[in-house]
């Protein structure tokens, strides 16, 4: 779907009427996303628009008391998005949150004092299959805080059985077909709801995958 760039209000006319037409349309997509369960990129482009016009807001009272069309038009603009993109927002970090706390995390196999290399196993639902991704965290420090880059790489996809073919059969499986990592520290996300992958699930997953590896979830037992 089309994405809500920094600056949409200045695309094509600028003119109240148009843009609060244009937003509206746009934010009627995203419902329709939010119905199929795709969250990305319309949640992060929100939260960017939104702040984008809190700032503008604040330029806008701060601006000389002189009144200006230019001004006046991008006020109604502002006074007609906050309200709905936040509201939007909500419905988004509700649908996030649902689909997070529903997650069932687990580390297959030892755990590694090394953590910041290693392997995700993902299933939905039922599914009779797991994907396979090569996870690699890069922790960068400045002044302020820790930021980490993620990096998270599809390998292949195994089949899955409780009985035969479980989390640790696949694991014992992944690490006689590669060899690259030696005692990968290994983690299962399992999802009840066949949700979209790149739309929902992985963003979630990186969001998640730091605390994930710092703080190492129950191990899994099949």
């Amino acid at each position: 779907m089309e994405r809500l760039r920094p600056g949409w209000f200045l695309e094509g006319l600028f003119d109240a009427e148009y843009q609060q037409y244009r937003l509206l349309a746009y934010l009627k997509r995203v419902s329709q996303s939010f119905l199929a369960q795709r969250i990305y990129p319309p949640l992060s482009d929100m939260i960017a628009a939104y702040a984008e016009m809190v700032r503008l807001a604040e330029e806008v009272r701060q601006a000389p008391s002189e009144p200006s069309p230019y001004l006046s038009t991008l006020e109604d603009i502002i006074t007609f998005s906050v309200p709905r993109l936040q509201a939007a927002i909500e419905e988004g970090k509700t649908l996030y949150e649902t689909i997070a706390q529903n997650l069932s995390v687990h580390v297959v196999g030892v755990v590694p004092l090394y953590r910041d290399e290693g392997y995700l196993f993902l299933r939905r639902g039922a599914e009779d299959k797991v994907r396979v991704y090569l996870y690699e965290l890069r922790r960068l420090y400045d002044a302020e805080d820790q930021q980490v880059a993620i990096r998270l790489c599809f390998l292949r996809e195994y089949p899955f059985n409780l009985f035969a073919m479980g989390f640790i059969r696949v694991r014992e499986n992944l690490l006689r077909d590669y060899s690259s990592l030696p005692v990968p520290y290994t983690l299962a996300v399992e999802s009840p709801w066949v949700v979209p992958i790149e739309e929902t699930l992985l963003p979630i997953i990186k969001r998640n995958l730091p605390l994930w590896t710092k703080e190492a979830p129950p191990t899994a037992l099949s």
